[in-house]
């Protein structure tokens, strides 16, 4: 036993991936992996063993009855699968444990690829033949009627296969594999749905979609800096801007006072639930649990919720007409200057945990002893926050803010909802430019989307400075 244990410590990585792919590989033909759909109702998920113990199926139609033998069916694919899967099982373990030549190891997995190959080669067929025509013909149905389709166990059996006769290739060629390759998907993860999406943004702001292909012109910006002004009400101040440059700022103050506003609200919250934290575990997680919940509800619901809730005819009308006595209810969100402060205390609620969070995370785990040590030398309790704790949070700060003020600055669902579309912010902009039917405005669409990226990149910058000068600083003297 003990020299068993001492061979699969020695095992290569890709040996343990092949062994991992082997065994799911046999599991496999026990677990249910066929979805059976009769008259687009799933009947039964059927697993190849399921079909040699019960292959009879009768199902019951207003207009007739369906009956489905799959006894020589499953008696096929459940021998020949059960073979190829104990045979890639026996091989990956026996070359990789008990062979020490590494030739022999190479043909061993060479042997597995073929296996693998092979598993997924059934797998396909049974996916395919799972339902004969002569079982169409009997029934009456057709194959929009009659169908199987791979259940999402299915699905992940085969991309283990894959990854399997990836590690098998490894070993084949006589490569050896370490941990960061398991980073690669990521990476491809990040290429693919990051960063390709941004190069397509900056091509498309520069190259306008003609007949005959895409030629390079600056439509875009003329389109999005043409010479509209707009008359634009901040704070009570009728103030005469280009017009995008003013749904900018309406945006970036929605921004900045989100972020503000979480700040404010969210420091003390999560200081108390931190304090409460290390004194007393028990209580603590259900506390942050109240206010990380609202964020597993949709944001277009809350948003609603909150529309209802200062409606016309909403909870506080209701208590305002009902208990206080007023004549006439207050049109809260017809107002602009209301309608503008309930938008800013809605975002504020929706993006609080991403303020909380992050902080809470930091002050969780600054050593009490910190404080002791600035009372033993003499500084009070104010003294201590604001030299001691503080300083040594601001990275929870700083990653608080960039959480809250990235996302609230292109936010437009809540400020759209709220207002009913009177308030134009940059998210609705990008969405009329890149929905309209005009290559010009949809160019001008991605040109804003570019100056956008720019601008946010370059507050991340500011703000990952900032975070790298307070985690280095560690506090200051008192």
């Amino acid at each position: 036993m003990r020299e068993l244990q001492n061979r699969i410590k020695l095992m290569p990585l890709h040996g343990i991936v092949m062994c991992i792919a082997a065994i799911l590989s046999f599991v496999s033909v026990f677990i249910p992996m066929f979805e059976l759909f009769v008259q687009y109702k799933r009947v039964r998920v059927y697993s190849l063993f399921s079909l040699i113990m019960s292959p009879r199926v009768f199902v019951q139609l207003r207009d007739g009855s369906v009956n489905l033998d799959f006894r020589n069916f499953g008696g096929i694919f459940f021998t020949l699968t059960l073979i190829v899967a104990v045979a890639a099982l026996t091989l990956t373990l026996g070359f990789q444990l008990y062979s020490h030549s590494r030739k022999t190891k190479r043909f061993g997995c060479l042997a597995v690829i073929a296996l693998f190959i092979l598993r997924l080669v059934l797998h396909v067929i049974a996916l395919n033949r799972f339902v004969s025509p002569g079982m169409y013909a009997s029934n009456g149905l057709n194959e929009q009627r009659l169908y199987v389709v791979q259940s999402l166990l299915g699905n992940i059996m085969c991309v283990v296969i894959f990854i399997g006769i990836a590690a098998a290739v490894y070993g084949a060629i006589g490569l050896k594999m370490h941990m960061k390759l398991f980073s690669y998907p990521y990476i491809a993860w990040t290429v693919l749905f990051t960063i390709l999406p941004l190069v397509l943004i900056l091509f498309r702001a520069f190259f306008a979609k003609t007949s005959g292909g895409y030629t390079f012109n600056l439509d875009g910006f003329q389109t999005l800096f043409a010479n509209k002004t707009v008359t634009a009400d901040f704070y009570g101040a009728k103030i005469t801007l280009q017009e995008n440059f003013s749904v900018f700022l309406r945006s970036l103050d929605y921004a900045l006072w989100t972020t503000f506003g979480c700040l404010v609200i969210g420091y003390p919250l999560a200081y108390i639930l931190a304090d409460r934290s290390k004194k007393m575990h028990s209580t603590s997680g259900k506390l942050l649990l109240l206010f990380v919940l609202p964020m597993w509800m949709n944001t277009m619901l809350r948003t609603y919720a909150w529309r209802a809730f200062f409606g016309q005819t909403g909870v506080l009308n209701t208590f305002l007409t009902s208990v206080v006595g007023l004549d006439s209810p207050i049109l809260f969100l017809k107002d602009p200057i209301i309608s503008d402060i309930i938008t800013k205390f809605v975002m504020v609620n929706d993006f609080l945990p991403y303020m909380i969070l992050p902080i809470y995370s930091v002050l969780v785990k600054i050593d009490e002893s910190l404080g002791q040590a600035a009372a033993d030398l003499g500084a009070n309790r104010v003294q201590t926050f604001t030299k001691v704790i503080f300083p040594l949070s601001l990275p929870g700060v700083i990653s608080g803010i960039q959480m809250v003020f990235m996302p609230s600055m292109t936010f437009y669902m809540i400020p759209d909802i709220i207002t009913e579309g009177s308030k134009t912010t940059i998210g609705n902009t990008v969405q009329t430019f890149i929905l309209s039917e005009s290559s010009t405005y949809q160019q001008a669409g991605n040109v804003l989307s570019l100056i956008l990226l720019i601008f946010v990149l370059i507050t991340m910058g500011i703000l990952r400075n900032q975070d790298k000068e307070a985690s280095g600083s560690g506090g200051m003297v008192l």
